[in-house]
């Protein structure tokens, strides 16, 4: 870990003291870009109405200087009540909320600054430093899907609160840290698709209200009492690559994505109960393209960060195909997905059984653009959630929702 985090902060400070020197050198005017999107998400949970909004904006500043490098910062805004208590490293019953308080903001406030950061972008590649996600989200590959947020995995929104199925490795969240990316294609020939990176946080806080990782732990003792923990991580190191190939079929080709991810983090014990441990993850992804026809699907894995030596696992997959007649207005798509998932907390122990959450789900949906980057669309989905008794029992929904999104 200690090599992997010098390693990391030397390649980056050599990158930023190239770049540093740069406002010696004329540089474009600064321009100002901002992009965002937004969805709404209106259903009926087991015949119960629900709804959702999430909105997200990025103002972008950048110059550009004679030699070719970039700097830049981006300032990211977020709006949605749902996201603090829905984003998990791992199962519901395994886990640890997402790294990194949700924002800049009040508590209690549905509006807040999500993200802040500086990059440089040149020759030597990407440094990106501040409030950001890390590279293990941004090179993932999942399942397609033709939603924005009523997705089946890793969602933004789920009206059910049921579904469990997490398959981005994103535990360090928007916590502080630093990126470092190398060119694109830097290796050329057979490898010249693939992107690598990597990310280091110094420390994931935890800031309480279940606004970052980790939530209060929990225990059940053989007599059945509740023992609660907290703790945090520090000296989260991420890295992921990504590779994308176009095999000649014919007179087309077929668009093959593979990525792949490794999250471990360092756990620092706030009280005397040996509940958590270190923190490690492992994600794999591969998407299939042909025409409009997209088949993929994507499995990760996490000891979730728990302490004990068996049964402390988190395995999710997720897997679907979509079909797409285009993006521009009047086209229309569709998707089918299924995702699994399963978080075992404790045990086994005859006095003290295994706290443990199954989950399967399966979704159905159409979409139709309204506009470029305005769609609106409909799915079904149906949610089955198997856990002991003592937390409350199996529990199943079907949900049918619309959801209205935007691009800009």
């Amino acid at each position: 870990m200690t090599f992997l985090r010098e390693a990391l902060l030397g390649v980056s400070a050599a990158a930023l003291s190239v770049a540093a020197p740069m406002a010696a050198f004329a540089a474009d005017p600064v321009e100002v870009e901002v992009e965002g999107e937004a969805s709404l998400v209106v259903g009926l949970v087991d015949g119960d109405a629900d709804a959702d909004l999430d909105a997200e904006v990025a103002v972008r500043g950048s110059t550009i200087f004679d030699n070719g490098v970039e700097l830049g910062a981006v300032v990211e805004a977020r709006m949605d009540a749902d996201q603090p208590v829905q984003r998990y490293g791992g199962g519901r019953f395994s886990s640890l909320l997402i790294g990194g308080p949700r924002g800049i903001a009040p508590m209690d406030s549905d509006a807040y600054v999500q993200g802040a950061y500086a990059y440089a972008r040149g020759g030597f590649g990407q440094v990106i430093v501040g409030r950001d996600h890390g590279v293990a989200r941004t090179l993932a590959v999942t399942s397609p899907t033709i939603f924005s947020a009523a997705t089946i995995n890793d969602w933004k929104t789920d009206l059910t609160g049921l579904n469990d199925v997490h398959t981005v490795n994103d535990f360090t969240g928007y916590s502080t840290k630093i990126t470092y990316m190398p060119p694109a294609n830097f290796l050329g020939g057979a490898f010249g698709g693939l992107q690598l990176g990597v990310s280091y946080s110094p420390v994931l806080r935890n800031c309480g209200d279940r606004l970052c990782a980790p939530q209060g732990g929990f225990l059940l003792a053989p007599d059945g009492t509740l023992l609660t923990e907290s703790s945090q991580w520090e000296d989260a190191i991420e890295a992921a690559l990504y590779y994308q190939k176009p095999i000649k079929l014919g007179s087309d080709r077929l668009m093959v994505g593979v990525g792949a991810s490794y999250v471990t983090a360092e756990e620092d014990t706030l009280s005397t109960l040996p509940i958590y441990g270190d923190y490690e993850a492992y994600s794999f992804g591969l998407n299939l393209a042909f025409r409009g026809i997209t088949i993929g699907g994507s499995v990760k894995t996490t000891n979730a960060g728990l302490a004990t030596v068996e049964k402390d696992e988190y395995l999710a997959f997720d897997a679907g195909v979509t079909f797409r007649t285009g993006e521009e207005k009047g086209d229309v798509a569709l998707m089918v997905g299924v995702g699994m998932s399963e978080a075992n907390a404790i045990g086994p122990n005859p006095l003290d059984p295994t706290l443990y959450r199954d989950t399967r789900t399966a979704q159905a949906g159409v979409s139709y653009v309204i506009s470029r980057g305005i769609t609106i669309g409909a799915a079904a989905q149906y949610v089955e959630s198997t856990k002991p008794i003592a937390a409350g029992g199996p529990e199943e929904a079907t949900t049918v929702v619309i959801e209205s999104s935007i691009k800009f």
